[in-house]
C-alpha cells in the first residue's frame, strides 16, 4: 500500500479569500451547516462560562426523536439497526427508507442504483452523496455517474434527507441527500473484529482499533485503525470458464484527533481521515435473453469472461472546528480523492453494440440465431470486429474547501439559527489513462482468441466549482421557519490535455453557468406528540463535463407536506410529495444509453449529455417504528415503509426520437413496501435479538416509450419482487456475538434491470454466519 498525499490540496490564497469572503459576507463566525448543535455548553458549576464541548460534525439530519429537528422527510438508519443484519448490499440496507429506490444491477450492491423520488434512472446520479458531511461521489459536479459508493460493511450509520433542507448539502439537490458516517473515534481504548463467512464462497473481515487519551492541559488525543476486507465468488457461473464473478475488497482508513482542553479559552477540535481502497469487481454489463433468463437466472456467457473492473481511491481531509462561545462557531474542511476506474468492458458482439443484442434475439430479429449461437458459445463470430472490448479507464482528482457556520441570536420574539457555508471544489476527470482503447477478439469453437489491441491519447477536463448556502431557522413558540437560499457557479472544460489530438482540440467544449435555488420549509408543533410540516424549494442538478456551452443543467420545484406522529412507545410519518422536473438531463453511458436521434440508429453511449424534457412525479411515504410488546425482559419491535410513486412526462425532449409528452417515467415503481419484526431479548452476557424482514419493489418499466400506443412492451419492463431476509444474534459471552443470516430465504429471483443489454436480477439465497469480537 502506498498513500501519498500532495501538499497543494487547494491554493492557500483562495481558501484565505473565501474565508474572509465569508465573514465579512455574514459578519459572523463560521460553523458546520448541520440540523443537530454542534456545541454543547459547559454544565459543570466549576467551569461556568467556558466553551462548548466539540461534537463531530458529520450529521446532516437533527435528533430524528425530536419531530421539530428537521423541516423536511428525514430518515436515519442507526449504528444499532445496521449491527442488526451486518448488511454488504446497500441496496438491502436501502430497501425499508421510504422515498428511496434501489435497482439491483450486479446483484451484489457493488454499483447501487439509487434514486430518490423518481429523479433519475441512472447510477444514483441526481442525489448527493456525503461520507461525513464531505461529497464523496468520484466527480460530484464533472460525473456523478461515474460509479462509486461507499462500502455500507465498514459504515456506522446512514442519514437520508429529503425536502429544502437538501439546499445546504448539494451539488444535486433535484431530489434527496444520502450521508454515510464512517465509524467514530471511540471515548476509550477499544475494539472490534468481525468475521463472517457465506455462499459462493463468501468472507468478510471487519477491525477497528482506537480510544481517546486525556492529556491534562494539552488537550485529548484520539485515533482510530480501520480495516475492511471483503471476497467473493459472486453467484453467476460462467459459461465455459474458471473466472469467477464477484470482487476482492481491501480497505484501510486511519484517524486521527486533538481536542482542546475543558478550561481552554476557546474549544477546537482537529480532525485528520487518510482512507486507501483498492477493489476488484468481476462485473458485467451483459445481461441474459429473457429466455435464458428463464432457465437459469445465474448463468453468465463466456464471452464476457474477460470483463473487470480495478476500482479504487486514496483519500485524505482535514478537518477544523473552533468554537468562540456556545452560540458561535466555526467548521472548516479540506479535502482530496483520487478515485480510478479501470474498466475492461465488453460493448460490442459481431458488429452489433451492447443494447440491441438482447433485443433481437427476444424479438426474433435479423440474425437472432445467429446470435444468439454467439451467446452460447456454439457459433463463430463472423464479423471483422468480432468480440470488442473497450478499455475504459479513467481517473478523477477531487481538491476541495468546505466552510460553514452556525449561529443562534434573538431578535425581540424570534429565535434565530443562522446557517451559511461556502465550498469550492476543483475537479479533474481523465479518460484514457492507460492509452489504451478498443481491444479485438474472434470467438473459436468457444474461446476468445485475441486480435489487437489499438491505443488511444488520454484527454483531460477541469471543472472548477463555487458553491454558497444560507438558511435561517427561526422559531417563534411551536412555529418554525426556515427560508434557505442555494447559489452555484460552475464552469467546466473538456479535452484540454496537452498531448491533445487535432480532433479533440476541434471537439472541445466549455460551459460557464450560474444557478441560485431558494427554499422555505415550515414546521408547527399542534403539541407534543403532533406535527405538521411543509415545504417547497428549487432543485439543481450540475449538466457535468463535457457539455456545450450554454447548457443549463437540470431544475426542478419541489413540494412536500405531511405529519409527524411521536410518543414513548410509537413513532409515524406521512408525507406527500410533488415535484416538477424542468429540462431533465440523462447522461449516454453502456449502462444508461440514450436514444439515438437517427431513427434506428444505435443507442449513444459516449458520455454526452440529452435533455430529455420535462416531467411531473408525486406519491406519498409512510413510515413507522415502534414496539407491540415491551415486557421485562421481551420486546417486540416493529418497523414499516411504504412509498407510493406516479408520474409522467410533460413535455418532449430536444430529440424527434427522444421523450415526448405522455411518456412514462422509466424505472420508477409504483410501490416499494417494507415491514421488519422482531423479537429481542437479554442474557447474563447482553442481549440476543431475532429479525425478519419482508420487502417489496413493484415492477417499472424500462423506457419512457414503453406504453405508446402499438408498443409491444413484452420486453420493456422489470418485475415486481418479494423477499423474506432473516438474522439471528447470540451472545456467546460479554466479548463474543455469533450471528445468522439468510437473504431471500425464498430464493425468489426476478428480472430487475434491463442495462446495458438483456435481463439481470437479484442475487438467489444467501446463507452467512459471523462472529463479532469487542475487546
Amino acid at each position: 500500500m502506498n498513500i501519498s498525499i500532495p501538499f497543494t490540496i487547494v491554493n492557500p490564497y483562495q481558501y484565505t479569500k473565501l474565508s474572509l469572503v465569508l465573514a465579512c459576507a455574514f459578519g459572523v463566525s463560521l460553523q458546520p451547516v448541520f440540523a443537530q448543535d454542534l456545541v454543547t455548553p459547559a454544565t459543570d458549576d466549576n467551569n461556568a462560562g467556558s466553551p462548548p464541548t466539540m461534537l463531530e460534525p458529520v450529521k446532516i439530519i437533527a435528533n430524528p426523536e425530536n419531530p421539530q429537528s428537521s423541516m423536511g422527510s428525514a430518515y436515519v438508519l442507526s449504528a444499532e439497526e445496521l449491527n442488526k443484519f451486518k448488511h454488504t448490499n446497500i441496496n438491502q440496507v436501502l430497501r425499508g427508507v421510504p422515498g428511496v429506490y434501489v435497482r439491483e444491477e450486479d446483484g451484489l450492491g457493488m454499483f447501487p442504483r439509487i434514486g430518490v423520488r423518481a429523479s433519475s434512472a441512472g447510477r444514483s446520479d441526481r442525489i448527493s452523496v456525503l461520507e461525513d458531511g464531505i461529497p464523496a461521489a468520484m466527480s460530484p459536479y464533472s460525473n456523478p455517474s461515474a460509479y462509486y459508493f461507499p462500502n455500507v460493511g465498514r459504515i456506522s450509520s446512514i442519514e437520508i434527507l429529503k425536502g429544502p433542507e437538501v439546499l445546504m448539502h448539494g451539488p444535486h439537490t433535484t431530489s434527496g441527500a444520502v450521508n454515510v458516517i464512517s465509524t467514530p473515534i471511540p471515548d476509550k481504548l477499544t475494539g472490534a473484529v468481525n468475521v463472517e463467512v457465506g455462499a459462493f464462497r463468501t468472507r468478510k473481515i471487519h477491525a477497528h482499533y482506537g480510544g481517546t487519551f486525556d492529556a491534562a492541559a494539552f488537550g485529548q488525543f484520539g485515533f482510530l485503525l480501520e480495516t475492511y476486507q471483503g471476497k467473493s465468488n459472486g453467484f453467476h457461473d460462467i459459461d465455459r470458464s474458471k473466472h469467477t464473478a464477484g470482487y476482492d475488497i481491501n480497505e484501510y482508513i486511519g484517524k486521527a484527533r486533538w481536542k482542546s482542553a475543558p478550561g481552554a479559552r476557546f474549544a477546537q477540535q482537529l480532525d485528520v481521515k487518510l482512507h486507501y481502497d483498492d477493489e476488484r469487481l468481476d462485473v458485467s454489463y451483459l445481461g441474459l435473453t429473457d429466455a435464458d433468463f428463464r432457465e437459469d437466472q445465474n448463468r453468465r456467457y463466456g464471452l464476457s469472461e474477460l470483463e473487470r473492473m480495478n476500482r479504487g481511491r486514496r483519500s485524505a481531509s482535514i478537518r477544523h472546528q473552533f468554537g468562540f462561545n456556545e452560540n458561535h462557531s466555526l467548521d472548516t474542511a479540506v479535502y482530496w480523492t483520487e478515485t480510478y476506474r479501470y474498466y475492461n468492458r465488453l460493448n460490442q458482439i459481431n458488429g452489433i453494440n451492447l443494447g440491441g443484442i438482447s433485443d433481437i434475439i427476444n424479438n426474433n430479429g435479423a440474425n437472432a440465431d445467429l446470435l444468439r449461437g454467439i451467446l452460447h458459445g456454439t457459433r463463430n463470430t463472423t464479423h471483422a470486429n468480432g468480440v470488442r472490448y473497450g478499455n475504459n479507464d479513467q481517473r478523477f482528482t477531487v481538491k476541495g474547501v468546505q466552510i460553514q457556520s452556525h449561529n443562534r441570536f434573538k431578535t425581540g420574539p424570534l429565535e434565530h439559527q443562522l446557517l451559511s457555508g461556502v465550498r469550492y471544489s476543483e475537479e479533474t476527470p481523465e479518460n484514457a489513462v492507460k492509452g489504451l482503447s478498443n481491444a479485438f477478439y474472434q470467438q473459436v469453437n468457444g474461446s476468445l482468441v485475441h486480435q489487437r489491441t489499438d491505443s488511444a491519447v488520454p484527454t483531460e477536463g477541469k471543472l472548477n466549482a463555487l458553491s454558497f448556502w444560507i438558511g435561517d431557522k427561526i422559531s417563534l413558540g411551536n412555529l418554525m421557519l426556515f427560508p434557505v437560499l442555494r447559489h452555484e457557479r460552475i464552469d467546466s472544460k473538456a479535452n484540454i490535455a496537452d498531448n491533445a489530438t487535432q480532433a479533440q482540440i476541434d471537439s472541445r467544449m466549455s460551459n460557464s453557468l450560474n444557478n441560485t435555488r431558494v427554499g422555505l420549509g415550515v414546521n408547527y408543533a399542534i403539541n407534543q406528540q403532533w406535527t405538521v410540516l411543509t415545504g417547497v424549494h428549487q432543485g439543481f442538478a450540475p449538466p457535468g463535463n463535457g457539455v456545450g456551452k450554454g447548457t443549463k443543467g437540470e431544475t426542478s420545484t419541489n413540494y412536500e407536506a405531511g405529519v409527524r406522529f411521536r410518543n414513548n412507545r410509537f413513532s409515524a410519518d406521512a408525507i406527500g410529495f410533488y415535484t416538477d422536473f424542468k429540462n431533465t438531463l440523462r447522461q449516454c453511458l453502456f449502462a444508461n444509453p440514450c436514444t439515438n436521434p437517427v431513427s434506428g440508429g444505435a443507442p449513444i453511449v459516449d458520455g454526452s449529455t440529452q435533455q430529455t424534457g420535462s416531467k411531473e412525479v408525486y406519491g406519498v411515504e409512510f413510515s413507522g417504528t415502534g414496539d407491540l410488546y415491551r415486557g421485562n425482559s421481551i420486546i417486540v419491535p416493529v418497523r414499516f415503509s411504504y412509498t407510493y410513486t406516479d408520474g409522467k412526462y410533460k413535455g418532449g425532449s430536444d430529440l424527434p426520437t427522444g421523450v415526448r409528452a405522455g411518456d412514462v417515467i422509466e424505472y420508477t415503481p409504483k410501490h416499494v413496501a417494507s415491514f421488519q419484526l422482531g423479537v429481542e431479548g437479554s442474557t447474563g452476557h447482553g442481549d440476543w435479538n431475532t429479525f425478519a424482514v419482508l420487502s417489496y419493489i413493484d415492477g417499472s418499466y424500462t423506457t419512457s416509450s414503453a406504453r405508446r400506443p402499438g408498443v409491444d412492451n413484452t420486453y420493456l419492463k422489470t418485475q415486481g419482487l418479494f423477499v423474506v431476509d432473516l438474522v439471528a444474534s447470540y451472545p456467546l459471552s460479554r466479548w463474543a456475538d455469533m450471528y445468522f443470516r439468510a437473504d431471500n430465504i425464498f430464493n425468489e429471483q426476478k428480472i430487475t434491470h434491463r442495462g446495458a443489454d438483456g435481463a439481470r436480477g437479484n442475487a438467489p439465497r444467501w446463507l452467512s454466519a459471523g462472529l463479532k469480537l469487542k475487546f
